[in-house]
């Protein structure tokens, strides 16, 4: 651990290294590990770790050719290698530095968790995020406002979170083992529409949180199709929904009673103009948390 103070067990052998505002001190009181599995840095945002610097050839592909865990936090970090870390599974960043970054992680083949929503801010990404070679991945975590491109996503389990339009256009059954899901949806232009189907969210068998939101005079529009009215049961696994800022063209709750393993049901600053909304006495068995705002 390297903090306010002196380090702690600074050795060539140790293997998880902890690094607490100072970073150019980490750098002058380390040598080279190579057997380094773990680097987190905790401390101020934008610092610029430049190719020349003594860190960076303290962290080059020789001394990262093990790393599993790599949490830089706001740290806008040169990497000299871009397809060495091959055991690399976690990957942790600020959303707003995410476009230094965007080359190095599109070589990432086995990344298992991308984590790009580590400023407290939540900053938007606006760019187009190509993660079509990364096969491994089980979490994407970032306000994903641009184009998200997604590959075999079979084994995706967390997307928080996605655009509707970038949604709208990935092959959902496919998603077999997704279980998190949130679909954000911004803008700073003109209030428009934007549709999302629920035949889309009734493939997603596995699917346990779901959470929609819109923000900026932008309103995310349900489509109920014929088919998903027919069906006895919806979102057999769904045990969380929470909407906010949403436009309903009719009376959700008939949908929303059909998914049996509900408990949480909380809608935010949603619009219905339809007047009353009905629960048939049967509904909502296992419904224990309802909140309205």
């Amino acid at each position: 651990v390297y903090n306010d103070h002196l380090a702690q067990h600074s050795s060539t052998t140790c293997r998880r290294e902890v690094v607490h505002h100072l970073i150019r001190r980490y750098s002058s009181e380390k040598y080279k590990n190579k057997r380094t599995r773990s680097f987190l840095y905790f401390g101020e945002s934008g610092c610029l770790v430049g190719r020349d610097s003594e860190t960076m050839k303290l962290l080059d592909s020789e001394t990262m050719k093990l790393l599993r865990v790599l949490h830089l936090g706001g740290l806008r970090f040169h990497f000299a290698s871009n397809g060495d870390l091959i055991h690399l599974r976690y990957l942790g960043i600020h959303g707003y530095y995410f476009s230094y970054y965007l080359a190095f992680i599109s070589k990432l083949r086995f990344l298992q968790t991308l984590d790009a929503s580590l400023d407290a801010s939540g900053h938007i990404i606006s760019e187009t995020v190509d993660l079509r070679k990364l096969t491994s991945l089980r979490h994407v975590i970032g306000k994903f406002f641009g184009e998200l491109l997604i590959g075999d996503a079979a084994n995706l389990q967390t997307l928080r979170s996605i655009s509707s339009d970038s949604w709208n256009k990935l092959k959902h059954e496919l998603l077999i083992n997704l279980r998190d899901l949130e679909i954000y949806e911004y803008s700073t232009s003109e209030e428009r529409r934007v549709p999302v189907s629920w035949a889309s969210l009734t493939k997603l068998r596995n699917l346990r949180v779901l959470k929609l939101r819109a923000k900026c005079g932008v309103y995310l529009w349900l489509e109920s199709e014929e088919a998903v009215r027919s069906m006895d049961v919806i979102s057999p696994s769904l045990e969380s929904v929470t909407l906010v800022g949403i436009t309903f063209e009719e009376d959700p709750m008939p949908f929303f009673q059909k998914m049996p393993r509900l408990e949480g049901l909380i809608l935010e600053n949603c619009h219905y103009s339809g007047g009353k909304m009905s629960v048939s006495e049967q509904g909502f068995g296992r419904l224990r948390k309802l909140c309205f705002f």
